[in-house]
């Protein structure tokens, strides 16, 4: 019986542009100036989980950047998606891949998305041991639920039911419904509500668990996944994955499956957690100055509130402004009010359709 973390790294953290780039994805960089936010993810998870158990799942065209970032991952631990199908497909090749290596129903596979901020190390990494043997000895899909602390629109919320007794010191629930991404008056609701707690997107299952899940709720999905596995070990495997993936849907594992099942449980984290998903996660990250704003790099200010100044050469200087991100990556400036940080991947999709602009993606 084995436990194995697979990390999701095929992400391009488009709401981090422009620092996070197609060559230079945001689980490369180190957003908090400490080690890039893959390596902090595999260093957070030893002693519990050995490098030779971690497995990396991504896009062909991100390989050689990560397997240079990650030297002690072998070479044959990468999961390569042919394209990106969000995380149902991607977690879905991952249990296929591993029940096919393993062989063994009672191999547990941890999920894990690489931008995460998690401190309370030992904490956390009790919490993926009972969540491991519960997921074992239950067959649950389990996820980790964090306490609220502001309404957050950009993460997906956990209604937490009745107690599941173990005995274990951890807190588990039964899960009532899974809510994805709501909005700021619903977030205000969840707030008050001590049975809503956000989803950290970290899942543990069994392969075989997740697999069956997939079975009931996307056929499709599970049919293509078959068909991979049984030219797993040839050399027609990377032709088929292609053939298979570019036919996908393109949906998350939360609402294709953990929405519409049934043997689903929440283990409360006791750790600080963060997911590092816009430049706004600045002002949770680093220290503010008297007026509110957070600023790296040159800037001088007059009358500025509450805004986040990222500047990598020369001086930003702002006059009666706030609830501003300021950007100067480059030859790159982007400036938006805060509010508007889902638009991001709006501007970056209509760059796309200019020639000119496609270098700066």
């Amino acid at each position: 019986m084995k436990n194995i973390a697979v990390l999701m790294a095929g992400g391009r953290g488009q709401r981090f542009w422009p620092h996070s780039r197609f060559d230079t994805p945001k689980q490369l960089l180190s957003i908090t100036g400490g080690e890039s936010m893959i390596r902090e993810t595999v260093n957070r998870l030893s002693p519990f989980i050995m490098p030779r158990d971690i497995f990396i799942s991504t896009t062909d065209d991100l390989f050689n950047s990560i397997k240079e970032a990650l030297p002690e991952i072998d070479y044959l631990n990468y999961i390569l998606e042919p394209v990106g199908r969000d995380t149902a497909a991607c977690i879905g090749l991952a249990a296929t891949i591993l029940q096919h290596r393993y062989n063994d129903p009672k191999t547990v596979m941890i999920t894990l998305p690489v931008d995460h901020i998690i401190n309370g190390k030992e904490q956390f990494l009790n919490v993926l041991e009972n969540g491991c043997d519960l997921a074992r000895k239950t067959g649950n899909l389990v996820t980790i639920g964090i306490e609220t602390t502001r309404p957050e629109t950009g993460y997906g919320y956990i209604c937490a039911g009745n107690e599941f007794k173990t005995n274990k010191k951890v807190k588990v629930y039964n899960v009532e419904k899974f809510t994805e991404k709501p909005d700021r008056d619903t977030a205000k609701q969840f707030l008050k509500n001590s049975n809503y707690f956000w989803n950290s997107g970290i899942f543990i299952w069994t392969c075989k668990d997740i697999l069956d899940a997939i079975k009931s709720n996307l056929p499709d999905l599970y049919d293509g996944l078959m068909k991979i596995r049984k030219y797993l070990g040839t050399l027609q495997k990377r032709e088929i994955m292609k053939e298979v993936f570019f036919k996908l849907e393109k949906i998350s594992i939360d609402y294709a499956v953990l929405e519409k099942a049934n043997n689903r449980l929440m283990i409360k984290g006791n750790f600080k957690w963060d997911d590092v998903g816009s430049w706004t996660a600045m002002g949770r990250i680093f220290p503010k100055d008297e007026h509110g704003n957070v600023i790296q790099g040159e800037h001088e200010s007059l009358d500025t509130k509450d805004c986040i100044v990222v500047n990598d050469e020369g001086l930003i200087v702002t006059i009666g402004i706030s609830d501003l991100v300021i950007i100067s990556s480059g030859k790159i400036k982007l400036i938006y009010p805060k509010n508007r940080e889902n638009d991001l991947k709006k501007i970056i999709k209509k760059m796309t359709t200019h020639e000119e602009y496609k270098k700066y993606i």
